[in-house]
């Protein structure tokens, strides 16, 4: 890797979409997730052992967190928290894997504004869908003008910290690298490896985090029910 751009690279179309190298990326970490969770889950036994226990394991610990910040409501937001979290956690860490910017192929899909913002407006849709049928349709509209009128800004501007935010870091992360590179020739140093896999960890969680904050602010309405 000797420079980095900040725009994707086309690498191919299909009909009128370009499939750019972040996106070619993105695929490759979803085929890899969806492989991992078919082989843990293939023969599920009662007593887990060997791999499906370690996919258990990550995934009672993402539920508890759910749990531990929404209440109830935590499990209703477990598949989009903990796809977000491991989706991005492995395309940041694959991103560091060399080929990664090496070859106009593959390149960290969350340094890509497009793959980001893409996420941050899934979770937008979707908080403001569990908002209306949180609040109803009246209550959901009241809120934009009554107690904050500033409601709306506010609305608007979480998909766009969120896709910022990750794209930002990340971008910053491998012009890092590469800078490193060209002024110790042949090697980047372990420490800025190493710190750019604990921000791999940190983003993440911060997006999966904020993601479970919005949607249980916008089932707010409901923790006055009765869960069974």
């Amino acid at each position: 890797m000797d420079h980095i751009e900040i725009e994707a690279t086309t690498l191919f179309l299909i009909g009128p979409l370009p499939v750019t190298n972040t996106i070619f990326s993105a695929w490759i970490t979803m085929a890899l997730l969806v492989g991992a969770s078919y082989l843990g889950t293939r023969r599920l036994k009662t007593v887990p052992s060997g791999f499906q226990n370690t996919i258990e394991y990550i995934v009672e610990a993402l539920l508890g967190v759910c749990e531990t910040s929404a209440g109830p409501r935590g499990r209703r937001f477990l598949p989009i928290v903990g796809t977000a979290f491991l989706f991005i956690l492995f395309s940041n860490w694959m991103g560091l894997l060399p080929g990664y910017g090496d070859t106009p192929w593959l390149r960290s899909a969350n340094s890509d504004l497009n793959i980001t913002a893409a996420m941050a407006l899934v979770v937008f849709v979707l908080a403001q869908g569990w908002a209306i049928k949180s609040a109803g349709p009246f209550g959901y509209l009241k809120e934009f003008v009554y107690p904050n009128p500033l409601h709306l800004l506010s609305e608007l501007s979480r998909p766009l910290s969120l896709a910022l935010r990750l794209f930002g870091n990340i971008f910053a992360g491998e012009v890092l690298l590469v800078v490193m590179a060209g002024l110790i020739p042949f090697a980047i140093p372990v420490v800025f490896f190493g710190l750019e896999v604990f921000v791999g960890i940190v983003q993440a969680l911060i997006f999966s985090m904020l993601t479970l904050v919005f949607l249980t602010i916008a089932t707010a309405h409901q923790g006055g029910e009765t869960h069974h």
